[in-house]
């Protein structure tokens, strides 16, 4: 919406009165086949600020609330009210009747509808609108347009025509005037940035989107990158060529073997499952067996509930946000350890319906330590027959461990001196020596690494010249008493 000279509106043509009408039919319709969809309620109640759990919101609230924030983002642009073009505030009002059910081009001929742009009421009905909330989202999205986000989300088939709508509605209030100018160009991208790829929230867990311009091979050469893990190296190359050839027999009329992606991760923590699991979800992307190949993080919190019928929703919205993609629960032993009258054997259950109604288009990956993984395997026959890729990582060498270390410090800008490093080898060898199955390994290296940088800082803050060189180089000084601090990174493992 670019600042204009003179207090003249654009008439409000019968072409423009078209546009608004059509996508305000689509997007009307959208909304309808949403509200009758239980997955997108529930989304929608998942997102919704608590203080406002008892408000049954629609899909048209969602949908008004990033229309208006559309609007107010564009509207930033401008220094006055006055100089948002009449246009973008007609189109602000013609949706909000829009999606209450009414059409203004019906009820009104061309004549009183460019009447109707200059009255005071018309604009005191947009101000209204702007300061309307619509919907109440919880704090963390509370900046981004939550629609999207939601059918994101629930991996709904309306994701694209609300996407396709609110990109259009930037672009119609972008250009209410008949021009763009730059600041509104960065703008456009940025918002449609944020409207088709949202931010996504989910409970109890974590998401992560496959990175943009992502390849097959640039997933590989970072899984080959990797300290360590060769057996691990190797089991994924197996899988990824015969997944190849795999789809080279079926493009060419060939029987192919329907072996199931669903993999047990055994092993102590800090030894880079997650990490694989993440990776495995955009190969299976790459060579076509998954849509989306993002991963949902979660566990036993993150899908069973305190009451009962709850876990089967609370599992079920999780389920859902990694369908096209991967759901690693990690320590999943814990969802059948709870006894008689736990409800984790609902979790369970809800886990293999889904996995059995979505099998070609969600992979489970369960992950812990393997004994236990092999008790929860074997604790339930369906488990059994859905889960027989086994993947086992291994506590990392010592000099693995100190590859992590290292690659902390270069990620960090820090770089160790020769006795620094030298000490450091020591607490490592030592630690690594003592080791237990609860070992932290990559993780106990972080947490290592952090309580070094933070005793240079201790060291270095009271200099009176503080320089590049002296901000970046780890001393032998940085590196803590050898034997104290083997003995609390055992110990700590051990509380774990």
């Amino acid at each position: 919406m670019t600042k204009t000279t003179g207090d003249q509106p654009l008439p409000i043509t019968p072409e423009f009165i078209e546009i608004l009408r059509k996508e305000g039919n689509k997007a009307w319709a959208s909304c309808i086949t949403l509200n009758a969809d239980r997955t997108f309620t529930g989304g929608v109640k998942a997102m919704t600020d608590e203080s406002f759990s008892k408000i049954s919101y629609k899909a048209e609230h969602l949908l008004m609330r990033d229309l208006v924030k559309v609007f107010n983002e564009f509207a930033t642009l401008n220094d006055a009210v006055s100089r948002i073009p009449i246009k973008a505030k007609f189109t602000l009002i013609y949706f909000y009747e829009k999606l209450q059910g009414k059409d203004l081009s019906e009820n009104y001929d061309l004549g009183r509808l460019n009447k109707l742009t200059k009255s005071s009421l018309f604009e005191k009905n947009v101000r209204t609108i702007r300061e309307t909330s619509f919907f109440q989202p919880i704090d963390e999205m509370k900046s981004e347009f939550v629609s999207t986000a939601v059918l994101k989300k629930t991996n709904s088939g309306e994701f694209q025509s609300f996407a396709s709508f609110l990109n259009r509605m930037a672009l119609l209030v972008a250009r209410a005037d008949t021009q763009i100018s730059k600041e509104e160009e960065k703008m456009l991208k940025e918002v449609s940035d944020r409207i088709n790829k949202p931010k996504i929230i989910v409970n109890k867990g974590k998401y992560n989107e496959v990175p943009e311009n992502d390849t097959l091979e640039i997933v590989l050469k970072e899984l080959n990158e990797l300290v360590g893990m060769p057996n691990i190296k190797k089991s994924v190359a197996d899988l990824t060529n015969f997944l190849k050839v795999q789809k080279l027999r079926d493009e060419k009329g060939l029987k192919t073997s329907r072996n199931t992606l669903h993999a047990v991760f055994m092993g102590p923590p800090g030894t880079g499952k997650t990490t694989v699991a993440r990776m495995l979800g955009r190969i299976f992307k790459h060579l076509g067996y998954l849509e989306r190949g993002h991963l949902v993080e979660t566990d036993r919190a993150g899908m069973v509930a305190g009451y009962v019928g709850q876990t089967a929703i609370k599992a079920d919205e999780i389920i859902t946000a990694a369908l096209g993609g991967v759901l690693f629960i990690d320590e999943a032993y814990a969802l059948s350890s709870g006894g008689f009258n736990d409800f984790g054997g609902e979790a369970i259950e809800t886990l293999l319906k889904r996995m059995e109604d979505h099998r070609d288009n969600l992979v489970v990956v369960v992950a812990g330590y393997p004994d236990e993984m092999e008790g929860f395997i074997q604790s339930n026959p369906g488990l059994q027959s859905r889960f027989n890729r086994y993947f086992e990582f291994d506590h990392f060498n010592a000099d693995d461990l100190m590859k992590i270390f290292k690659l902390n410090t270069a990620k960090g800008d820090f770089k160790l001196t020769p006795d620094a490093e030298d000490k450091l080898g020591e607490i490592i060898h030592a630690v690594h020596e003592k080791r237990h199955r609860g070992f932290g390994n990559a993780r106990t290296m972080r947490n290592l690494f952090e309580k070094i940088i933070e005793r240079q800082a201790n060291r270095i803050v009271g200099h009176e010249k503080i320089t590049e060189e002296l901000l970046i180089t780890l001393t032998e000084e940085d590196i803590p008493e050898i034997l104290k601090t083997v003995k609390e990174i055992i110990l700590f493992n051990e509380e774990e």
